[in-house]
């Protein structure tokens, strides 16, 4: 007669986690082991992984033909987080004393041929979507306790071997393995050491000079709006961007949980410091590809370069360098704040609410503008070096700053630089008062007012600024709408209850690149 056994585990769509019945059933008939339920390749290689696992445990029985099957089978399944669960449901399948203390528990985990337990990517989003299903018990690798852990409210079980599941499932005759286990060396895991975002961003004291670079970047944390520096070699663009962090709120705790669990999907979280609570700065290459941006692969989407940097900081160094086709593809996050990608198994849906921040040179040799510099370019090679940075990008970036090189005076003068703890302490209090002013159209930032709302609150001779503006095309709708923004941002951090024509001023002039 034939039985089945039966385990639950995760499938990942995104961040979102699906409850995933795994079925063994096993039968008389010719040996065989069937994988079922839109596997894909990585997961179809289990196969043999479970096999040498089980076999490696000491367990012996007469070969059958064995059918696993992944429910629901029209959801896509991925990855090597199977293994774990797979092996379990086809012991519980001989075993019903195995089958029954698996109930009510999700188990995930790759399997080494040894019957080794290794942890694998998305711990965390997965443990969050086994609570939410009502669930009070994770099985997960002993080096991915940590990570597990962080969530709160659910029992987190590590096992280290096959041979440890077995024996916390009940199986007893595998004390006498478990107690070989601890006497033997554990190796490594195999996965690939994280390499996560910078903890510890530059103090702003360490730039001199650039007062209106530093001003703009003040203004960019404030209010949560794009930026961009234009300016010659060694005049500080790097340096103010990666100084951006560090003037920003820290991650609260809602926050804090979404930034890591797609940290920990993309495998660069290191559990050991956490929740991630600093924004993440993101600064790819500008050899990166479009799906290393946007995110993507075969199958299933993993996160890019824009969803790793949700809540933080995206940093395009280099700006220029960048395929035409990856700048333009920002243009819809910037305005949705989450990037759908569209692959032929499943459509996938990351959060992209990141700021972005561009630096570039103002010509190809770099030292066009440069007081005392020789610029070797021609005029259409400058002008052709910025078209790549198109219209409608640059539209969607608030602040445009130009940067030039710090003077010697700059560089001498006993005036120390304002911290990054004073200027954070200011962009903090400036936040507040947007909070508080708009939290009845639930908006946090001044970089998402809805427009409607702006144009409610302006004065009639500021309208009449703006539609001068827009109607000889000097800006467009959006850019009036950005300019305005801006406005609020500057009020808040002066501690006005709404803005001047000054403030008006400075937003139109960082939002067109007058200033110098």
């Amino acid at each position: 007669m034939a039985q089945i056994g039966t385990c639950f585990a995760l499938g990942m769509v995104g961040l979102n986690g699906h409850l995933i019945k795994v079925e063994a059933h096993h039968t008389q008939g010719l040996p065989a082991f069937a994988l079922v339920g839109l596997p894909d390749a990585s997961l179809r290689e289990s196969r043999a992984r479970v096999e040498a696992a089980i076999a490696s445990t000491g367990l012996r029985w007469e070969p059958t033909r064995l059918t696993v099957n992944l429910s629901p089978a029209e959801l896509p399944k991925t990855g090597s987080g199977f293994d774990l669960p797979i092996a379990l449901a086809v012991v519980a399948s001989r075993y019903a004393g195995v089958q029954k203390r698996a109930e009510g528990m999700v188990f995930c985990g790759e399997l080494g041929l040894d019957g080794r337990v290794y942890r694998v990517k998305g711990i965390l989003p997965q443990v969050l979507a086994a609570r939410r299903a009502g669930f009070k018990k994770v099985m997960v690798a002993s080096e991915a306790v940590a990570e597990a852990s962080l969530i709160e409210g659910i029992e987190i079980i590590g096992v280290s071997h096959l041979v440890e599941a077995l024996f916390y499932l009940g199986m007893r005759k595998m004390k006498e393995r478990v107690a070989q286990l601890k006497t033997l060396d554990k190796p490594a895991s195999p996965q690939v050491s994280p390499a996560s975002a910078i903890d510890d961003p530059p103090d702003l004291q360490e730039v001199r000079g650039a007062f209106l670079a530093r001003k703009a970047l003040e203004i960019a944390a404030a209010g949560g709006h794009h930026l961009s520096f234009i300016g010659v070699p060694g005049s500080g663009k790097t340096m103010l961007a990666r100084c951006l962090p560090g003037i920003l709120p820290p991650l609260n705790d809602e926050e804090a949980l979404e930034v890591t669990s797609i940290h920990s999907l993309a495998g660069t979280f290191m559990p050991a410091n956490g929740l991630m609570r600093c924004p993440p700065f993101i600064a790819p290459h500008h050899s990166a590809t479009l799906p290393a941006l946007i995110g993507g692969g075969s199958g299933i989407a993993t996160p890019g370069a824009i969803s790793l940097a949700h809540r933080g900081v995206l940093f395009l160094d280099e700006a220029p360098e960048f395929q035409t086709r990856s700048l333009d593809a920002l243009r819809q996050p910037l305005e949705t704040s989450k990037i759908t990608v569209h692959r032929s198994r499943a459509v996938t849906s990351f959060p992209a609410a990141f700021q972005l921040v561009i630096a570039a040179n103002p010509c190809p040799c770099g030292m066009w503008g440069q007081l005392g510099g020789e610029c070797k370019c021609t005029p259409y090679q400058r002008v052709r070096y910025l078209a790549r940075l198109s219209g409608p990008l640059m539209d969607r970036i608030d602040l445009q700053c130009r940067v030039g090189r710090p003077k010697i005076t700059d560089l001498t003068t006993d005036e120390v630089p304002e911290t990054s703890k004073t200027v954070r302490e200011r962009v903090l209090s400036a936040r507040e008062r947007a909070r508080y002013r708009w939290k009845e159209q639930g908006v946090t930032l001044n970089a998402r007012i809805p427009s409607r709302i702006l144009r409610q609150r302006l004065d009639s001779a500021t309208k009449d600024r703006l539609d001068h503006l827009v109607g000889s095309g000097r800006i467009s709708m959006r850019g009036a709408d950005r300019i305005c923004r801006v406005a609020w941002t500057v009020a808040d951090l002066k501690g006005r209850d709404k803005p001047t024509s000054e403030d008006f001023g400075l937003a139109y002039s960082l939002r067109t690149s007058h200033s110098s």
